[in-house]
């Protein structure tokens, strides 16, 4: 009787803590994980430019030798996307570009630097990430936010209002993904 008691509450254990382990631990995502998909936000496409860079040696190839604020803020890895669509019936491009910075203090220190050219954005309250910004010309628009360890860069080559407003919808794609 001692025995099948013992048996009994080894089985009892056994079965506690087999059914108390997780067999589907989510996966983590990768940096290609975080680019909207082809035809995700309707009407923009995959462009015919993509790359990743797994460490700075690669992100310095991709970006023509830039990128060493990123570098020197704890760049991990990085991914970029074109995009193709339209805004006035006029075809525009869109690059949305992701930067893993190991840390949130990383991120932030990148999003701050002035040598990212976005000296005089505009903040987007209320935007995507824990802070956002934007910067307009005739020509272009760029948008910025991080969140996390994330630095997200967006670029389109329009001016106009509904250019930002494309941006935006990006961003926000994205930032959600980080959450």
């Amino acid at each position: 009787m001692k025995t099948r008691t013992c048996m009994l509450l080894l089985l009892a254990i056994i079965l506690s803590v087999s059914c108390s382990k997780s067999t589907s631990e989510p996966e983590a995502l990768s940096i290609e994980d975080l680019l909207v998909k082809n035809n995700e936000l309707a009407g923009w496409t995959y462009g015919d430019e993509r790359w990743v860079a797994r460490n700075s040696t690669e992100l310095f190839a991709q970006i023509n030798g830039a990128g060493d604020v990123n570098i020197r803020n704890g760049f991990q890895e990085g991914a970029s996307q074109n995009y193709e669509g339209t805004i006035n019936e006029v075809t525009v491009t869109l690059t949305l570009t992701v930067f893993d910075q190991t840390t949130g203090a990383n991120a932030k220190t990148v999003y701050d630097d002035p040598d990212t050219g976005m000296g005089g954005a505009v903040p987007w309250v209320d935007g995507a990430g824990e802070e956002a910004h934007y910067l307009s010309t005739s020509l272009s628009t760029t948008l910025t936010f991080h969140r996390g360890k994330y630095y997200v860069l967006l670029n389109i080559g329009s001016g106009l209002d509904e250019a930002l407003n494309v941006l935006k919808q990006f961003a926000l794609n994205v930032d959600g993904k980080i959450d």
